[in-house]
């Protein structure tokens, strides 16, 4: 029950930020979601015994987004800086410092870059539709390979990582994904787009899982079993947010490719 109540409350909420506030109302919620993803993070970590650095972590996962939207040249410049910064705090401690070094810095890769791409989709012409469009393949993908893998599935995908995961259900949810990219096109976008909606039915069928996967074995690693527990019913938002983590940026590595930016 509240993992159903959570969603009817957030959901509603996801999607007037997303279609009707302003770009800045949604860049904020997206930031305050990639600076919790980074807590969560480092929370994680802390339960392996590895001390990230929080503070420069957090600044470094939250600008990025941001310096995405102005120039790669600010991203190069932030990224040399915070770690440039990291590597002299590493030195200080010789037991632990590597270890704490590549954790912290690949939880910068890991969410700011993950964050940064609903921003870059989001301002482009119809951005909040492309959101949502790759946002709903996602979504059912995951949907359809619950359901089918309770009522199918039988062949495990990956039982080191994610025991419950079927190959029926991830062939489920890429069908899944498909249909619900293309019913929400169907309402918002023309028929000559085809080639973008069956694109966005793709990657949220086959690239979600992936995300997914990631994330649980980062989980398997630091021994927890969610990444928080912001969220009744849902654990934290690194657990809600792990395919759209990997679809988004894939999306937009994919409209670049078919020449569908601004």
């Amino acid at each position: 029950m509240a993992r159903i109540i959570t969603a009817a409350v957030l959901a509603p909420v996801f999607i007037y930020i997303t279609w009707f506030a302003p770009v800045t109302a949604f860049m904020a919620m997206i930031e305050i979601i990639c600076g919790i993803c980074f807590i969560e993070y480092a929370g994680m970590a802390a339960q392996k015994g590895i001390g990230v650095f929080r503070l420069r972590g957090l600044f470094a996962a939250l600008i990025i987004p941001i310096a995405f939207l102005s120039a790669s040249s600010v991203v190069f410049m932030v990224m040399a800086l915070v770690f440039g910064s990291l590597a002299l705090s590493s030195l200080t401690d010789t037991k632990t410092g590597v270890e704490r070094l590549i954790f912290t810095m690949f939880g910068i890769v890991y969410v700011g870059l993950a964050y940064s791409a609903p921003m870059l989709v989001r301002t482009q012409p119809d951005g909040e539709k492309l959101f949502l469009l790759i946002c709903c393949s996602t979504w059912g993908a995951d949907i359809g390979a619950y359901y089918t893998g309770r009522a199918v599935g039988r062949t495990k995908l990956a039982p080191d990582i994610s025991p419950n995961k079927t190959v029926e259900g991830f062939v489920g949810g890429i069908v899944f994904s498909v249909l619900s990219g293309w019913l929400f096109a169907h309402f918002f976008f023309p028929a000559s787009a085809m080639l973008m909606i069956a694109g966005a039915g793709l990657i949220g069928g086959l690239i979600g899982p992936i995300g997914d996967l990631v994330e649980s074995m980062m989980k398997r690693h630091f021994g927890v079993k969610d990444s928080g527990t912001i969220l009744p019913g849902h654990g934290g938002f690194l657990d809600r947010t792990d395919a759209l983590m990997l679809t988004i940026p894939f999306f937009y590595v994919f409209l670049a490719l078919i020449g569908g930016l601004a």
